[in-house]
């Protein structure tokens, strides 16, 4: 029985603070991993916030041609007249 307890103390005084630190050191990296999630996370909101803006795209692809078809009608008109 007294050897049960010399082990029960070996294992608090040894192996427990070793554990303790090794804990220690995996939770430092754990935690800049969670910043750096958060980061990505702020970083794609942004991007999903200009993705919004695209549908005015399309209006300006539209208005384009329509500004081309424009510039060919006077192009065309100024051939006739020179």
């Amino acid at each position: 029985m007294t050897l049960w307890w010399i082990g029960n103390l070996i294992l608090l005084a040894v192996v427990a603070p070793v554990v303790l630190v090794l804990l220690n050191n995996l939770w430092k990296p754990v935690q800049q991993i969670g910043a750096e999630a958060d980061r990505i996370l702020a970083g794609g909101a942004t991007i999903a916030s200009q993705l919004d803006m695209l549908g005015g795209l399309i209006h300006t692809r539209d208005t384009i041609k329509q500004i081309g078809a424009g510039v060919g009608q006077y192009g065309a008109a100024l051939d006739k007249i020179l």
